[in-house]
């Protein structure tokens, strides 16, 4: 180990300046992932964070090309080397990783792989994360040096990520609380309001002192009032739907609301790319979520579709998620702009993105967020 002591207190300042001032976790882990293939000479570098139990919950990486990040469709769910990892308290250098009896292998179209350093980032005494360096087959091992420097870089990390994931989780359970106290509000307040409302409308749209076109648009004002209603009723059901626990996953996410929403007998195709989950932060997936739900259920309730589409891809500049049916679709001229409506374009605003909604009659139906690329230097 040749390299001065002086060299690694550099690594660590230029880290700490890197991590300083932000409390995004998926911002943190994409500066460190870049740092970890930085100070290690790696072609590949990657970071993950693991659950309570043991179980990989976000997988970041660098120094993959995005055409082939598509190509292997979902990230790592922590199998064979990189789930075993999690049960380890130092780091682990190899020549060859494919070596290891844990070695689990590659899917189709991965680089091959041969050097590769592991190291946990531990916190309170138990292990939250690890960082990840790989070189290609037939390149040079990693040396003892490299080791140390994501060692150091492991310690400075494991602050960083520990309070972003405490964050995170917290930031989550006052977002659940809140939902809650929106729906109480909505239901005991706003829909009570409008049903005493629509009673009176419909007791004025019966007085024959009244004039008929005037008896006509209070009933008009009743069908109305009873459609926003149902909006708010709708909205209320997905406020305060299940949702899974820990850290929001768009992929998992996904999954789970399409159990939820779409019935049997309607087919659904879903996909979503690991280079487009891997740059979106906890509120960036609160909200295309959301928007994802929403569009299901209008789909769903007013289409009549018999197949669903649901893509996350990346373009040059953006990040675009679909929801695409085949149902009915309806004449957008014409069509009532509803709540969700209203709320999608308000959380699209919020994430400097534009949303586009394309409707043909007995064609089907397609929205489309499109929110510009985040990136570590941003």
């Amino acid at each position: 180990m040749t390299r001065a002591i002086s060299d690694y207190v550099a690594e660590m300042a230029a880290t700490s300046e890197r991590l300083a001032g932000s409390r995004d976790l998926n911002e943190i882990l994409q500066r460190l992932a870049l740092r970890t293939r930085d100070v290690t000479n790696a072609e590949f570098a990657a970071i993950s964070t693991f659950d309570d139990r043991g179980k990989m919950e976000r997988f970041i990486y660098m120094g993959m090309d995005e055409t082939t990040a598509r190509r292997l469709g979902d990230p790592p769910i922590g199998r064979g080397l990189l789930g075993e990892l999690a049960n380890w308290d130092h780091p682990l250098r190899l020549d060859d990783l494919t070596k290891h009896p844990t070695s689990s292998g590659w899917p189709d179209g991965h680089p091959d792989m041969g050097p590769f350093i592991g190291v946990p980032i531990r916190a309170a005494g138990r292990t939250i994360g690890s960082l990840y360096m790989t070189r290609t087959r037939g390149a040079a091992p990693f040396s003892e040096a490299d080791e140390l420097s994501a060692a150091i870089l492991s310690v400075q990390a494991a602050s960083s990520v520990a309070a972003a994931l405490a964050n995170e989780r917290n930031g989550r359970l006052v977002l659940f609380e809140e939902r809650e106290r929106i729906a109480h509000d909505l239901h005991d307040g706003t829909i009570q309001s409008l049903y005493a409302l629509g009673l009176e409308c419909d007791a004025l749209s019966a007085r024959p002192d009244f004039p008929e076109d005037v008896r006509n648009e209070l009933r008009l004002a009743v069908d109305r009032i009873n459609e926003i209603i149902a909006d708010i009723r709708s909205y209320i059901t997905m406020l305060e739907a299940e949702t899974p626990t820990g850290q929001p996953e768009l992929g998992r996410d996904i999954a789970f609301v399409v159990r939820q929403l779409v019935p049997a007998g309607v087919d659904t195709v879903v996909n979503i790319t690991a280079a487009a989950l891997q740059e979106l932060s906890g509120r960036d997936v609160e909200d295309l979520l959301y928007i994802a739900r929403e569009a299901l259920s209008n789909a769903i309730r007013h289409g009549a579709p018999t197949r669903v589409a649901i893509d996350l891809r990346q373009g040059h500049s953006w990040t675009a998620l679909t929801v695409q049916d085949n149902g009915v679709g309806f004449d957008a001229e014409h069509a009532r702009t509803g709540l969700g409506t209203v709320t999608m374009r308000t959380r699209t605003e919020r994430l400097g993105g534009e949303l586009t909604v394309l409707s043909i009659p007995g064609m089907g139906t397609t929205i489309r967020v499109a929110i510009p690329r985040r990136t570590p230097d941003d």
